[in-house]
């Protein structure tokens, strides 16, 4: 159930009740030693806690700004995904580029490939032209979506910390899409496990941050 009670808080505007569902179900318990789950490095430069995996349903902590490390991409930042995705921000800053795709000779358009050890990317015959738009940024206690199929890329706005929390509903049969250059033959990108030593301190130091930020809220305004 904890599907349903995460996406009822975050679009009842509860950021309160987001932070503690978080935290109890998975953040405390992985802090604590008391979870297997390992923080996994994605292809993107994030790190991702995929903490359920429920049939259709997927719930992720996406870091960025946690032991980051530049990042030398082999296609495009430019995909969709084969899911529904709703996206809540715990702290920080995070943005999304919604991107408009028509057909065309700039890109190559690849089908991505997703196991637990990475992404196997395999070039279609589709091709496309890509038009950015400028990105919208979304604060601490906001939330956005954006559904299956729509191309866009995740941003922030500098290297400053932030963290969300993803919830996904896949859609069987549709596929997760990638751009990339014309003639960049099919390769595979990794998922770099962190050791679970590593995944504790990271768990525990979203921990902090939110209870920074919570502390912070209590603040009356006008006072420092």
């Amino acid at each position: 159930m904890t599907y349903p009670m995460l996406a009822r808080a975050i679009r009842s505007g509860s950021p309160e009740q987001v932070a503690d569902l978080v935290r109890t179900c998975w953040l405390d318990p992985i802090a604590n030693g008391g979870s297997d789950l390992r923080a996994v490095h994605h292809p993107l430069g994030f790190t991702c806690l995929p903490v359920l995996r429920d049939g259709a349903q997927g719930i992720c902590v996406h870091l960025f700004g946690e032991r980051r490390t530049p990042v030398r991409l082999s296609v495009s930042p430019f995909h969709c995904h084969s899911w529904d995705l709703l996206s809540h921000i715990l702290y920080g800053e995070v943005g999304n580029q919604n991107v408009t795709v028509v057909p065309g000779n700039t890109y190559r358009v690849f089908d991505t490939r997703t196991t637990a050890t990475g992404d196997r990317l395999v070039p279609t015959d589709d091709t496309v032209d890509a038009t950015a738009g400028e990105p919208e940024y979304w604060a601490a206690g906001e939330a956005y979506e954006l559904t299956a199929g729509r191309f866009h890329a995740s941003t922030v706005r500098s290297a400053a910390p932030a963290a969300t929390v993803v919830l996904g509903l896949h859609h069987p049969g549709r596929p997760d899409l990638t751009l990339g250059g014309l003639g960049t033959p099919a390769h595979r990108l990794t998922r770099r496990l962190y050791a679970r030593t590593e995944t504790v301190l990271l768990a525990r130091t979203v921990l902090d941050r939110l209870a920074v930020g919570a502390a912070a809220s209590l603040v009356p305004a006008g006072r420092p």
